[in-house]
């Protein structure tokens, strides 16, 4: 009779766990470094595909310009046998540029060995590495870069190889302020790379010679009384369209034309500019 009953019972349902397909991931069909589609069994965008194959191309060029930024003074210490002595020093080398070399070179032969897995043995398919220049060119060339299922820590490895080289290379163009924007209701300062001619307000948009900004600037601090050393004095003159220079204000100091009003930190003579202007503008002071 238990056996009857217990047949007679309807056993539990058991829960399967879900399964899941593992011949399609779960990425598939999407870019692994910025989630847009791509192209089935990609794994890669074709923006951020060509992004990276783009750092790969520029390296050759960028590598040229990073062997122009390392020149060192390298003094070996005692006479060694066999040391030529140079008549002049030669250039220091910049470690960090040496090491950032290496770096790059160490990256490309990841990759490198990544795209295109050479043996263990290489005489037996005869297959060599080739140099730096040869797998960056290899690896921007090969179909199996996009296809690479870490593609997405190959892609920030290689974008912060590119910034760091960028940041060697591209020396940022010196600035300097030339006084306020000419808007009234504006005012803000204005800074412009060495040997502009024009500059553009950031704020109300407005476009000014760099001459007239200056010329500007000279009215306020002759107004205000500013004081400046002899060089700042006359590179501001020079910039307005005056003739001046710094061994002139000197000589006017030493004739008792110019009297300096205090000194900087430095402790260089400062002059008003109203008082150089004044002696610019005489025709018996040129």
């Amino acid at each position: 009779m238990n056996e009857q009953n217990n047949e007679s019972q309807p056993t539990p349902k058991q829960t399967q766990p879900a399964q899941t397909n593992q011949n399609e991931p779960a990425l598939a069909g999407a870019c692994h470094v910025c989630g847009a589609g791509c192209r089935a069994g990609d794994t890669l965008c074709l923006e951020c595909d060509w992004i990276l194959r783009g750092w790969l191309r520029s390296y050759p060029e960028w590598l040229e310009s990073l062997h122009e930024f390392l020149g060192s003074t390298v003094h070996y210490d005692g006479h060694q046998p066999g040391r030529v002595n140079l008549p002049s020093a030669p250039t220091p080398i910049r470690l960090s540029v040496v090491d950032h070399l290496q770096e790059v070179d160490d990256l490309a032969v990841m990759l490198w060995c990544r795209l295109y897995a050479p043996p263990a043995m290489p005489w037996v398919t005869r297959v060599a590495r080739p140099r730096l220049l040869g797998m960056l060119r290899d690896c921007a060339a090969c179909p199996r870069l996009s296809r690479l299922p870490d593609i997405d820590s190959i892609y920030r490895d290689w974008g912060r190889m590119a910034r760091h080289t960028l940041d060697i290379i591209d020396v940022p163009i010196a600035k300097h302020g030339i006084g306020r924007c000419l808007n009234p209701l504006c005012g803000v300062e204005l800074t412009v790379a060495v040997g502009a001619v024009s500059v553009v307000c950031p704020v109300c948009g407005n476009t000014y010679r760099v001459a007239d900004v200056r010329l500007g600037f000279l009215r306020e601090c002759v107004r205000s009384g500013r004081a400046f050393t002899a060089g700042e004095c006359a590179e501001l003159l020079r910039e307005c369209g005056f003739q001046c220079n710094a061994n002139t204000i000197r000589s006017w100091r030493k004739r008792g034309r110019l009297q300096p009003v205090g000194k900087n930190v430095r402790g260089q003579p400062l002059y008003r500019l109203s008082d150089v202007h004044g002696q610019v503008v005489r025709r018996d002071s040129i």
